[in-house]
């Protein structure tokens, strides 16, 4: 909810944030097939000012993302017999709400996915923890998933923002 307290709960994710993470991996995967593989690629979650919610969301888009994951890693060569998989409908689902009047079709995606978003990594950034660095050298961009709140109202510069998902209330120095 957007007024919590601090020792609230997070169980399962809101639907909404869950289509909002399916809707990055698929950008990352369209900017990769368009050659954009060497530019970072960023999403960030901004849903409470709590450090301990923040670290609670942050553990479960990684553990929704690890599902995510596993499916494409079992089923994402089958084609079209990998729909039956409920992970990998739902990213087409996204795909075809968002992506589908775009040059490629979900074949290319289903097919691409994978090996695109493998090394994706779920950070927090907050007073008390930095998990974002983007000095690392290599030829492929990161695939980041930020999640923070105060400390990403405050200008920090997140490189190759693609999608954003916000829950809270600001205040006017936001």
């Amino acid at each position: 909810p957007i007024k919590h307290i601090k020792d609230y709960n997070v169980g399962e994710l809101p639907d909404s944030l869950k289509e909002a993470l399916r809707v990055f991996l698929i950008a990352r995967c369209i900017r990769n097939l368009r050659g954009q593989s060497a530019s970072h690629c960023s999403m960030l979650v901004n849903a409470s000012r709590f450090t301990g919610i923040q670290g609670q969301l942050r553990n479960r888009l990684h553990e929704y993302l690890i599902e995510i994951l596993d499916s494409l890693r079992v089923n994402a060569s089958l084609g079209v017999d990998g729909l039956r998989d409920t992970q990998i409908a739902a990213l087409k689902k996204s795909w075809m709400r968002e992506y589908a009047e775009l040059e490629f079709d979900w074949a290319a995606i289903q097919a691409s996915i994978l090996d695109t978003i493998a090394a994706a990594k779920v950070v927090e950034v907050n007073s008390r923890s930095n998990g974002l660095d983007y000095s690392e050298s290599s030829t492929i961009g990161q695939t980041v998933i930020v999640v923070g709140g105060f400390s990403l109202s405050r200008g920090l510069t997140i490189e190759g923002l693609t999608v954003t998902w916000f829950l809270r209330n600001t205040m006017m120095y936001d």
